[in-house]
């Protein structure tokens, strides 16, 4: 903002860090890193450290060549971003415009942020909601009342307890909507994994 940048805004208030939205494609208000990111300061599996051209990650919609690694095994060192010269005024009023939005539409406390991505032609939380899963619960994981793809702990929710309302959205919408809804947040641990 200080430096009268803008082509980020968009970011502001997405969890997570930089080195995550470049792995994820992470993205908001159709924009994402795919159309703002210029190369990658990356570390390989062998430790050689390298700068890749956005169009090596092979960007899709909330992916990239370096998720498909198995363990992840690239590391994201540094970001060379697409930015452009704007009134620092400009750029805080968008930020703003941005966090103004997100508040109004999305739940607060502790979230993952989007549960499932969006399948071709319409959203998940819409097919959440019109599965009448909204505001519903398994112990303290609760599929939010305020925005039906963000799952919410109400404090205390284990890994079993989101699994297990991640898996019961699936098969509702798949039952209802003939949708199989596809995970945006990565799981990991010990915990038995819902179907991708």
């Amino acid at each position: 903002v200080r430096e009268g940048l803008s082509g980020f805004e968009w970011a502001v208030g997405v969890p997570g860090t930089v080195g995550g939205a470049v792995v994820n494609n992470a993205g908001a208000y159709g924009r994402d890193m795919a159309a703002t990111l210029v190369r990658a300061d990356l570390l390989s599996p062998d430790g050689e450290r390298v700068w890749q051209p956005v169009a090596w990650l092979k960007y899709d919609y909330r992916t990239s060549i370096l998720k498909w690694q198995p363990n992840l095994e690239w590391v994201v060192l540094r970001a060379e971003l697409q930015l452009t010269p704007a009134a620092p005024e400009a750029v805080e009023a968008r930020m703003t415009g941005f966090n103004e939005r997100r508040k109004s539409s999305q739940p607060p406390g502790a979230t993952m942020g989007s549960m499932f991505k969006n399948p071709p032609g319409d959203y998940a939380g819409r097919l959440i909601e019109a599965a009448g899963l909204k505001g519903y619960r398994v112990g303290q994981a609760q599929i939010s009342p305020v925005h039906a793809n963000f799952f919410s702990n109400l404090g205390g929710a284990t890994s079993t307890e989101m699994i297990e309302l991640i898996e019961i959205a699936q098969q509702v919408v798949a039952d209802k909507f003939k949708v199989r809804l596809e995970l945006e947040i990565e799981v990991v641990g010990e915990s038995a994994k819902p179907t991708p």
